[in-house]
């Protein structure tokens, strides 16, 4: 192991997701292969001894233990679905003394979930795989969810998992190797194109607005399958045999908004999809989703702070 290299520790344990792991770290390896100028290295870790199998059955033999991780390394928890419903508290334990003893903690797929509940993401912000939101957010009020694919900000930087995990390497290995030695790295990986953290997941409903509230679910749902002819607050709850006053009880409840702007921002996130994507006018998005561009610009900007033609130059 390079003196001056980064040293990436995949943590794994039985049950963890094969195409998370290995997504990130193909992308070490060809970082590694290409001659990356801030040098890479990485290895895997486990709790128990011997190999451990990942929910698809294939074994991978751990060649590292956690308490010969370098101090300056980052330990990447992955972990695979079941996290929510299988207690681990030997991993608990130990992911809070890596915590105290100042390691940066990534967490990949339901890593994320291990991560919670290690208490180690209270007011944080963190991408999830969209399975794990609802459990995050009835479990733990205190760690904000967002739809992205990952989030690389902080101490705990997450991803929602499956080919999330390389965009989040990506990110990592442009910041400190540059644009051009990632398109390297995608290129040799056949990877189409490098993906922005601020896109979303692809969902089956939208993870903003995740809920276990049966009535909520069902009016977030008729929302986003109204993103482009919107129904009337009124008649949303009217579809689902409530008042619009029991709608906007629930809505305040659970996501402390009124169900209009709960409404516009399921709208925005699937609008903004396609800002940051790059191919199409923004005039023609906008009027896809029946706003003139002065009232999108305004509607876009409260929403996510920022104005739909800087957003777009940001992702280029």
């Amino acid at each position: 192991m390079g003196q001056d290299a980064t040293h990436f520790t995949f943590l794994i344990e039985p049950g963890f997701t094969m195409q998370a792991f290995s997504s990130a770290v193909e992308v070490l390896r060809v970082a590694q292969k290409l001659g990356a100028d801030h040098a890479l290295d990485y290895s895997v870790a486990a709790l128990v001894p011997g190999p451990v199998a990942a929910s698809n059955g294939i074994r991978v033999l751990p060649d590292a233990r956690l308490d010969a991780v370098p101090r300056g390394g980052k330990i990447v928890m992955v972990s695979g679905a079941g996290a929510d419903r299988t207690p681990n508290p030997e991993l608990i334990a130990r992911l809070r003394l890596l915590a105290r003893e100042g390691r940066e903690i990534w967490g990949v797929s339901s890593g994320v979930v291990r991560l919670a509940q290690a208490g180690l993401l209270e007011g944080h912000t963190v991408a999830a795989h969209w399975e794990d939101i609802v459990y995050l957010k009835d479990f733990f009020p205190n760690v904000r969810t967002a739809p992205s694919l990952f989030v690389p900000d902080g101490k705990h930087p997450t991803c929602s998992g499956g080919g999330a995990a390389a965009d989040l390497l990506l990110d990592y290995v442009r910041r400190t190797n540059g644009d051009r030695f990632v398109e390297q790295i995608a290129s040799t990986l056949m990877i189409d194109g490098v993906r922005d953290g601020r896109l979303q997941q692809v969902k089956p409903a939208d993870l903003r607005f995740a809920t276990s509230n049966k009535q909520v679910f069902a009016a977030v749902k008729l929302m986003s399958a109204h993103s482009f002819d919107p129904l009337p607050v009124q008649e949303v709850a009217g579809r689902i045999g409530l008042s619009q006053r029991q709608l906007e009880r629930l809505f305040k409840a659970e996501f402390n908004l009124s169900p209009a702007k709960a409404y516009a921002e399921i709208r925005m996130s699937g609008a903004r999809q396609e800002v940051i994507a790059g191919r199409r006018p923004l005039i023609d998005i906008a009027l896809d989703y029946g706003y003139n561009v002065g009232t999108f610009s305004k509607v876009y900007r409260r929403v996510f702070g920022t104005l739909p033609s800087a957003d777009r130059q940001g992702s280029s």
